[in-house]
């Protein structure tokens, strides 16, 4: 008999599991996961597949959670909205806006679902905001018993921080309940400034919008600045169609990596450059969750890395002759964002206020060195990877630079002792749940 098969969003990861279910209810979820104990099968949960690493892929039981979508409720007197784990997050923005609510910010990402996105530490821009975690106010969690556990701030702290970035290893999401907030407009405005201008006041301008972004193509030494606020001012004319800018911008690097592939290196900067830019050049404002994210129908492969933001500007300098000795250059821009610090102990952002460093390939074989040139660069300056990006550290690696590593570890064992919720990639990634409360490994890596 055939296995049913399955893929990440990119296309560059699959597994072809024992049994893919569906789940439409969380009785249904406790029931898969019963049965794969029974049988002695892991357990893996994924939404949209839009991670970029094999963090959901398994020999074992997949469970694919697209199915279990939808708003549960909506509570306007706290504020708090509930949703099913494979709500995609552009849906639950829509579903707000027409409550007269929204999310306080979010990524550029609207297909990721949400307890994807929470399990990988997701996050907008700014520094007045942690990641996607922050504004999560309770879950329900399906245990490696099949149970469902109601949790929040108030009962177990150590779990409360560790489940809402824990990668899956903890159990399954099944409810999410979020802050939300009176719907609000945000404007767009974009600038351009000399790189090296940029550097010398780096932790200045991240703190000039309230959420900022940059752009850099790295044969270059110009930035786009984009700067997004709140403002009063109702949506411009039209404001809906402008999002699309960015999605041409996508289709537009596509289409140059294909013309790359035959014309060689140099490629891309002169078709960049002849093509240019298609973010719009002018001012606009609309509903907050159509300026935050845009459609992004071009496939790709992405890594990230969280600095300290103080060493963001130094990580950038280092950066920059490291892009260029390679000479092959990839048609997406590096995306630089920025954020607050949270006390999650998996959190990319723990502890710090945080640069984050985007890089995004097509997916090639040559273009793919350039992300592994870029990760050890990042990591000399105390960077950590996005879980769902592209990396390559192991648990050697990150467990010294995760203060609360072993905590962790100690939850993970007591929740899951007997690894259901792990695969192959995990245990390169956190170690083996069996070692998990023994030790943390050894030595920093590079």
């Amino acid at each position: 008999m055939l296995r049913s098969t399955w893929r990440t969003w990119s296309g560059t990861v699959g597994c072809a599991p024992a049994q893919l279910a569906r789940p439409t209810s969380e009785d249904e979820i406790g029931q898969a996961v019963r049965a794969a104990a029974r049988s002695g099968l892991t357990v893996r949960a994924a939404g949209t597949g839009h991670s970029f690493n094999r963090l959901a892929t398994t020999p074992g039981v997949l469970l694919d959670l697209t199915s279990y979508a939808g708003v549960v409720a909506v509570d306007h007197a706290a504020g708090e909205v509930t949703v099913r784990a494979g709500t995609r997050i552009g849906a639950l923005c829509e579903a707000l806006d027409r409550q007269g609510l929204a999310l306080e910010n979010i990524g550029t990402l609207a297909d990721q679902t949400v307890a994807g996105a929470l399990s990988t530490g997701n996050h907008g821009t700014g520094l007045a905001h942690p990641p996607l975690s922050g504004a999560v106010t309770r879950v329900r969690l399906v245990t490696a018993e099949g149970e469902i556990r109601d949790l929040g701030p108030e009962a177990d702290p150590d779990l409360w921080g560790a489940v809402r970035t824990a990668l899956g290893t903890l159990g399954v999401l099944s409810t999410v309940t979020l802050r939300c907030v009176p719907q609000f407009n945000l404007r767009l405005r974009l600038g351009s400034e000399p790189l090296d201008a940029l550097l010398e006041r780096f932790t200045d301008w991240a703190a000039q919008s309230e959420h900022p972004s940059l752009n850099w193509l790295p044969w270059t030494d110009r930035v786009t600045l984009r700067s997004v606020d709140r403002t009063t001012e109702p949506a411009t004319p039209r404001a809906p169609l402008r999002r699309y800018a960015a999605t041409l911008d996508e289709v537009r690097c596509g289409l140059t990596a294909q013309a790359a592939r035959a014309g060689g290196a140099g490629t891309v900067p002169w078709l960049t450059t002849r093509l240019g830019g298609l973010w719009p050049d002018s001012p606009y404002t609309d509903a907050s969750h159509r300026v935050f994210t845009f459609p992004q129908p071009v496939r790709f492969l992405a890594m990230e890395h969280a600095l300290p933001l103080e060493r963001t500007a130094e990580a950038l300098r280092a950066l920059r002759p490291v892009l260029r000795r390679l000479r092959t250059y990839s048609p997406y821009s590096v995306l630089v964002r920025v954020g607050a610090g949270d006390d999650l102990p998996l959190s990319p952002a723990y502890g710090r206020a945080t640069g984050y460093v985007n890089l995004t390939v097509p997916r090639t074989a040559g273009q793919i060195e350039i992300l592994r040139a870029a990760e050890y660069v990042l990591r000399e300056h105390e960077a950590r990877p996005h879980w769902g990006k592209a990396h390559t550290a192991t648990a050697e690696v990150l467990a010294p630079r995760y203060p609360r590593w072993k905590e962790f570890q100690r939850i993970r064992a007591l929740l899951d002792p007997h690894g259901v919720f792990s695969n192959e990639y995990t245990d390169n990634l956190l170690g083996p749940v069996t070692a998990a409360a023994d030790a943390v490994p050894a030595g920093g890596g590079r």
